[in-house]
């Protein structure tokens, strides 16, 4: 089971510390010797943080938020840095649900963007952010610097909104193009109204643990993509309101691929 920690909140530091230091790029072996010798919060903030993804004792990514970064003498603030997926686990975009968790915690603290620094070009587009312009790193190198918009989205109007549709995708059925991932729930649209892909407006269906062909229900929240064009309708037939928990559990199966915002 996926998971996130926060390396100075974890009791066996030392061990992911080594995994960390395991990574084949340069710049992911420069942060382990930072974390080493305690001089990585001296560099980015007092105030800065390691995340790790991981599934059971195996590291899949890892990343840092910190209010500087390679950039020097600049205003722009707060920074993702040190962004790594081991090969085993590259082209599932899963250190987006890294990028996520900084997203809505800078979003809290009240940060309007956040910033990246890389050499890579059409990497950071994947995840929302933007070209923003180049900038001289530490080294004196240009870079390529991102900034990602935090968004504040009002769904008002569509949230408490009962609608009704057709279910494409029933409860054990597979996906259309990826056979492996099995619909626990049941995954439709709504009628006549057109989502931001061209499509009609997809849905989440709770309320039911049987497979249905038809619904109709109210609109209980909105999970914005941050890096899709197209957000998911969250709707109970049983007019419960079910918990956060409850809903980013259900549809993690496919969720855990995008980053995303639940609306209440």
């Amino acid at each position: 089971m996926l998971a996130i920690k926060e390396i100075s909140k974890i009791d066996d530091k030392e061990f992911w510390l080594r995994k960390i230091g395991e990574s084949d790029w340069s710049a992911a072996k420069y942060l382990y010797s930072l974390l080493c010798d305690g001089t990585f919060y001296d560099l980015c903030g007092a105030e800065s943080k390691v995340f790790l993804l991981t599934e059971g004792r195996e590291l899949i990514s890892f990343c840092t938020f910190s209010k500087t970064d390679d950039i020097p003498d600049t205003v722009l603030t707060p920074w993702i840095g040190f962004v790594y997926t081991f090969p085993a686990f590259r082209g599932k975009k899963r250190v987006g649900k890294l990028i996520e968790l900084i997203y809505l915690y800078a979003k809290k603290e009240g940060y309007k963007n956040i910033y990246v620094s890389t050499d890579q070009k059409g990497l950071y587009e994947k995840f929302g952010f933007k070209f923003f312009q180049k900038m001289k790193d530490r080294r004196g190198e240009m870079s390529l610097v991102y900034k990602m918009d935090i968004e504040i989205k009002d769904y008002s109007d569509i949230i408490g909104l009962r609608v009704k549709g057709k279910v494409d995708r029933p409860l054990g059925s597979c996906h259309p193009r990826h056979k492996d991932m099995i619909y626990p729930i049941n995954y439709g649209y709504v009628e006549n109204i057109i989502a931001g892909d061209g499509a009609e407006q997809d849905v989440y269906i709770f309320g039911t643990t049987a497979p249905i062909e038809c619904y109709e229900g109210k609109v209980i929240a909105v999970l914005h993509r941050l890096n899709d064009v197209e957000d998911k309708w969250i709707v109970s037939l049983d007019d419960k309101n079910y918990s956060n928990e409850e809903i980013l559990s259900a549809v993690s199966f496919q969720e855990q691929y995008f980053m995303s915002e639940l609306y209440r």
